[in-house]
């Protein structure tokens, strides 16, 4: 029995140890201050959401739920469902990991990424977050543009 206990407390104290700092619902004006504490120019778009501006493209950072979901969400200006067929999307979306694209209701074209986050995340969580969902807009502009070379 003392063995089960010390291995539980041995359990418990490592989990602990690799839990994000400050892991816990995040609030808006925390996020908020996260991201232009980055540089980024953030408004205020709807009761859980901001609104950032990157490079013209506006991205949507939205809290979701009593887990602390963070929702990345753009929207490609100039960029036709029409332009892109099945077979681009799904070989993007097969290469990438953390977020995907898709033709949305409207005919956009939009980049999603969302991360799931069972008792919330970090300041560190949403900095290193942004930074993957600008890269995978990136990766999807480079994509479409060799494609559109080719």
């Amino acid at each position: 029995m003392r063995v089960f206990t010390v291995l539980f407390a041995a359990m418990a104290l490592t989990v602990s140890l690799l839990a994000p700092a400050n892991a816990a619902d995040i609030s808006k004006n925390e996020l908020t201050s996260i991201l232009a504490g980055q540089g980024y120019n953030v408004r205020d778009y709807d009761a859980n959401k901001v609104l950032v501006n990157v490079s013209g493209y506006n991205i949507i950072v939205a809290l979701d739920g009593a887990d602390g979901d963070v929702t990345y969400i753009t929207w490609l200006q100039g960029v036709s469902g029409n332009d892109l067929g099945y077979k681009f999307l799904n070989e993007f979306n097969n290469e990438v990991k953390f977020g995907r694209a898709y033709i949305d209701r409207d005919g956009d074209v939009t980049i999603q990424m969302d991360r799931n986050a069972a008792g919330g995340v970090s300041a560190e969580n949403i900095e290193s977050d942004f930074d993957v969902f600008l890269m995978l807009v990136s990766k999807f502009l480079s994509d479409l543009e060799a494609q559109t070379i080719a």
